[in-house]
């Protein structure tokens, strides 16, 4: 847990001010939550069990899926980083694009072929003034078991590649563009490829509006740290729902007397 802290822009909340037009903000709940998450501290007034079944722990809600955590996760930074392109005038931005068909076209294998894929962001003049970027997030959790065994940089660079092997022969061969995969961590670290956006975002960020360099990419570090590290707060604590049954309903166990009595 201290490695993951100690990676480059996961400690940037500490430090940032409490400024609420930009976002950085957290209640008292929420700082002693991320407190606790950074020195893997066992979280107080939690529940023993998860709405799911499970035994409840801050990796298991930072995983489960039931109460749709996960994905406000992945979508809250996928609008931040889509805003952010807006903001240093990059061109046709979309969330959620529609990919072009395949239309037969042999790809590699491992490749997502199906007419309704979508990657989560494009854009235009972020590489150069015409090409069209596709961007696709993904927000992990280290301590998860299929990550926990992998040396840290490891893990960023296995879901980059994953990522890559299922849509950059896509966008290379159909789409004409460049397909960049970028890999959070819960804990706040960043993969390669997401370092290298944030570096030219910073650097598009720099002329128009009059910034430094270095001021806009901490800049944009502490926006997309803060938005990983609230929706994951969240997720330790939100409502998921009423605790699922362990067992079937029986028959025998309802009422189907629906008749008022007297």
């Amino acid at each position: 847990m201290f490695q993951l802290a100690a990676e480059k822009g996961a400690s940037s909340w500490l430090t940032a001010l409490p400024l609420k037009n930009y976002g950085y903000l957290l209640n008292k709940q929420q700082f002693s939550d991320a407190i606790a998450l950074r020195y893997n501290l066992t979280l107080k007034d939690c529940p023993k069990l998860c709405a799911c079944g499970e035994p409840y722990s801050a990796n298991h809600a930072l995983t489960c899926k039931l109460g749709g955590y996960v994905s406000l996760r992945h979508n809250s930074l996928r609008d931040s980083l889509a805003n952010i392109m807006r903001t240093v005038n990059c061109k046709d931005v979309q969330t959620e694009p529609i990919l072009l068909p395949v239309n037969g076209m042999q790809l590699p294998r491992g490749t997502i072929t199906g007419d309704q894929a979508r990657l989560d962001v494009s854009a235009r003049s972020v590489w150069n003034a015409l090409e069209r970027a596709f961007f696709d997030v993904r927000v992990f959790h280290a301590p998860a078991p299929t990550n926990a065994t992998k040396p840290i940089p490891a893990m960023y660079l296995a879901h980059e590649n994953e990522k890559k092997r299922a849509y950059n022969a896509r966008v290379i061969e159909v789409e004409k563009g460049t397909f960049t995969p970028l890999v959070f961590s819960t804990s706040g670290g960043m993969g390669v490829e997401a370092q290298r956006l944030i570096k030219r975002l910073a650097q598009k960020m720099e002329g128009p509006t009059g910034q430094r360099y270095s001021d806009s990419v901490s800049y944009i570090r502490k926006r997309l740290r803060f938005e990983v590290l609230k929706t994951t707060v969240i997720s330790l604590r939100g409502d998921r729902g009423p605790r699922l049954r362990t067992h079937p309903v029986l028959i025998q166990e309802l009422d189907l007397n629906l008749e008022p009595y007297g």
